[in-house]
């Protein structure tokens, strides 16, 4: 028998499909997908030009309205509020002068200087020597305006001799101040006229009493605010 196969022939023969021979293969070529279409355009150059153009034109527009209108409306604003400063960086209490008091004790006029933008309220006056008793005539708080001026008629009264400062060189008092901004108490040293009035006061009403508190002393001018 032969290695080859036969094939059927005649009429009503079966023909079975044909393999390729050796080297009769053809190439797969891959076609690549045509590119996607480009999305239409919404504007046209043209219209893109004429819009950049008029909202340049309304930019500058309203960049020249806001300069003309800007010193009318900075002139119609209300000025802008200040900060307030503490009570003791603008008051200021002087010694006025001595004034009518109680019998057992001196009577002063305080000035109280008010150098700041806004009012400021005197709250109270007190001191530190345990045998002084300290009174105000007429009414506590009172308000010194902006600028001004008030006038305290404080009274101090000896309660006992061996706590008053009969020879205190720097005798204070101590002054409470509220403003919109804090409420300080102002360790005020009135100076040398004061000291001179009181400590004349004092013996005058201690005579015979030689149970004293000691002498107090300070360089600076001010005890500052507590």
């Amino acid at each position: 028998m032969s290695g080859e196969r036969e094939l059927p022939s005649g009429p009503g023969g079966f023909l079975g499909p044909v393999e390729p021979g050796e080297g009769t293969w053809t190439a797969l070529v891959l076609r690549p997908e045509p590119p996607p279409e480009p999305p239409p355009r919404l504007l046209t150059k043209r219209q893109i030009w004429l819009l950049a153009s008029f909202l340049l034109l309304l930019v500058l527009a309203l960049t020249i309205r806001r300069a003309a209108t800007y010193p009318e409306q900075a002139a119609n604003s209300p000025p802008p509020q200040r900060v307030q400063p503490f009570p003791s960086q603008s008051v200021r209490v002087e010694y006025g002068g001595p004034a009518p008091g109680p019998q057992d004790g001196f009577g002063l006029r305080l000035t109280v200087r008010n150098a700041g933008p806004g009012p400021v309220d005197v709250l109270g006056v007190s001191q530190g020597y345990r045998g002084l008793g300290v009174s105000v005539s007429g009414w506590l708080p009172q308000t010194v305006p902006p600028g001004g001026t008030i006038s305290l008629r404080v009274g101090l009264r000896v309660t006992d001799c061996s706590g008053a400062p009969a020879d205190a060189s720097l005798p204070y008092l101590d002054v409470t101040l509220r403003n919109t901004r804090a409420m300080e108490t102002l360790s005020q040293i009135l100076g040398d006229s004061y000291a001179r009035d009181l400590s004349a006061a004092l013996h005058s009403v201690c005579d015979g009493t030689d149970n004293r508190t000691p002498a107090t002393t300070s360089s600076a001018p001010d005890k500052p605010v507590r």
